[in-house]
């Protein structure tokens, strides 16, 4: 009997172990994470105990003990029928906020926005001065929603210097040595010859700029393997740089202003 139990929760643990994995490793940050993952650990114990009542009632059999090995299959699979669908009614369901922040600012992000690489996990709570986003520049959807079918992540940090990424910082730093080109769709362009490399084509980086009368950087597009499709952009709205890919005729301003207006739905203080 033992074997027989056994045998027949062999594709059950197998079927539940499968999808519970694909969707945790997949989607991190759903609210049904923890029931995946208390799935896919229950399946293994199931299959774990299954396998020892049938081998421990094997040899209870083969030394004469027939009730005692009747016994130890009935204890062992009454308690994963009944304990298993028990201790799941205990588990919670996982956030539908992520706390995130920028500076002293505190933003409640919904799980559909947070970016979850396959297997990693996710932090609840982080307090990485700025953080990331996962969403389709289309309509400003998340995950989950069935006219979001090309996701990419949107990152937003505080308009401090210590906190600029590389390609602000390689403005700043190399701003000097750049040598300006044709205005194209309303930015300055600018080139940037890497003169570090002794050997191979010489690099050169494309840089496109808007500043404002006071001559502050308010966008910055950087476009990278020589190709205006490929470029990732910079823009200052408010207290926020936000930053994204997309072509230099692909975005503008007004897609800034409602990136802008999602992230401040977010922030809490």
């Amino acid at each position: 009997m033992g074997w027989v139990f056994f045998v027949v929760s062999i594709p059950i643990c197998f079927s539940i172990s499968v999808a519970a994995g694909i969707s945790k490793t997949y989607f991190a940050a759903h609210p049904q994470a923890t029931f995946d993952a208390f799935d896919l650990g229950a399946s293994k114990l199931v299959f774990a105990a299954g396998a020892f009542a049938a081998v421990a009632a094997s040899i209870a059999l083969a030394l004469k003990f027939r009730a005692t090995a009747s016994v130890m299959v009935i204890a062992i699979w009454s308690a994963i029928v009944v304990g298993t669908p028990l201790a799941r009614a205990f588990v919670k369901p996982g956030p539908e906020y992520f706390v995130r922040h920028v500076g002293s600012e505190v933003f409640f992000v919904p799980w559909q926005y947070i970016p979850a690489a396959p297997g990693a996990s996710v932090v609840e709570v982080s307090n990485e001065n700025g953080f990331s986003a996962a969403l389709c520049l289309s309509n400003l959807k998340g995950r989950g929603d069935a006219d979001c079918s090309r996701i990419q992540q949107l990152r937003v940090l505080p308009n401090e210097e210590g906190a600029a990424d590389f390609d602000l910082k390689n403005w700043r730093k190399y701003r000097t040595e750049m040598r300006p080109g044709p205005d194209r769709l309303g930015y300055q362009s600018f080139d940037l010859t890497d003169t570090a490399r002794p050997v191979g084509p010489t690099r050169v980086q494309h840089y496109f700029a808007r500043q404002n009368s006071d001559g502050q950087l308010t966008r910055l597009v950087v476009c990278r393997l020589d190709d205006e499709k490929f470029c990732r952009h910079h823009a200052l709205v408010g207290k926020y740089w936000l930053g994204y890919d997309a072509s230099v005729a692909e975005a503008d301003e007004k897609l800034d202003d409602r990136l802008a207006a999602l992230v401040e739905s977010w922030r809490r203080n």
